[in-house]
């Protein structure tokens, strides 16, 4: 998820310094093409025309830019969720890229293991299905953890699903 990480920390950074490009992302033609993106993602990787690599990373960053589009004007000046969340989805989704993702070639047999014993009962909780739960998330601002919940179980679900993917492919 390379692509979402400079995503987010290009959204904190244009939240730090007030850049005047924000009040474009609030604009409903704007998110809800970043929405309408997030949904074609979605289908395009559920319906397996695009790698799991591409559709994950696409679908994250058009659902956070969508995400702050739609939920910014919704919340009081200077609310603190946009300037912990997008910080939080870049550290987590790095700390998954680097020790995870990255590192999945090396896993030794026990470790392979422990990943397909644990792939079993994630597999309750397909990625199409999550992704399918942050936009339900992101439809519901009044619930202010739902997408951020939401992003965060699709971030670590997609970073073991991209392991084995690369397990099995060795």
């Amino acid at each position: 998820m390379p692509i979402f990480i400079i995503c987010c920390l290009t959204l904190t950074a244009l939240i730090q310094i007030q850049s005047l490009y924000l009040p474009l992302l609030n604009i409903e033609p704007v998110w809800m093409a970043a929405a309408g993106l997030a949904v074609i993602f979605l289908l395009a990787g559920c319906l397996k025309k695009l790698p799991g690599s591409v559709w994950h990373d696409g679908f994250a960053c058009s659902g956070l830019w969508a995400w702050y589009g739609y939920w910014e004007p919704l919340f009081s000046k200077g609310s603190p969720i946009f300037d912990v969340f997008p910080v939080y989805y870049a550290v987590l989704s790095g700390w998954m890229l680097l020790a995870f993702i990255n590192k999945s070639h090396r896993f030794d047999q026990a470790s392979q293991e422990a990943l397909r014993y644990l792939q079993q009962y994630l597999v309750r909780f397909d990625t199409c299905w999550l992704a399918g739960l942050v936009l339900l998330g992101l439809a519901l601002p009044e619930h202010y953890l739902s997408y951020p919940l939401a992003m965060t179980f699709f971030i670590v679900r997609s970073a073991f699903q991209r392991c084995l993917e690369i397990i099995d492919s060795q």
